[in-house]
């Protein structure tokens, strides 16, 4: 569980810095693209009211306006960090770590100092009752 939340944040950063990265490296182009890209979509959805025409249409004239670099270097931007993403988690290899943290996740131990904390805070210790029973002593 925390390993997935652990690479999914990671993932999520690598596709922030590679997108960020891509319109440094050419903003114009960039925003080209994702205008343009906003535009056909924008006319996909609505295809239901005037069909299918102005998505061709739009899509169309920005071929014919020579901005398709411009359309492919955003789908490429877009594309890249979740292609790595999908190689990296099918080269992943997992370990005997890996799989000690897993079975100790299913038997719900708790091997860290902070579930210790944590467990000694709900009441659940010995240590707690200890000192309630030294308590009732006195």
């Amino acid at each position: 569980k925390q390993n997935l939340l652990y690479y999914q944040t990671n993932y999520f950063v690598i596709f922030i810095l590679i997108v960020v990265f891509y319109s440094a490296v050419n903003m114009t182009r960039y925003l080209t693209g994702m205008f343009i890209i906003s535009l056909i979509l924008g006319a996909l959805t609505l295809r239901s009211r005037y069909g299918l025409l102005p998505a061709a249409g739009i899509g169309l004239l920005a071929g014919l306006m020579g901005h398709t670099p411009a359309v492919m270097y955003t789908f490429c931007s877009l594309s890249v960090p979740i292609l790595l993403s999908f190689i990296h988690a099918s080269l992943r290899t997992r370990n005997i770590k890996n799989k000690m943290n897993s079975a100790v996740e299913t038997l719900r131990v708790v091997p860290t100092p902070m579930g210790h904390i944590l467990e000694c805070l709900e009441g659940n210790s010995d240590y707690f009752k200890r000192l309630a029973s030294m308590d009732k002593s006195k």
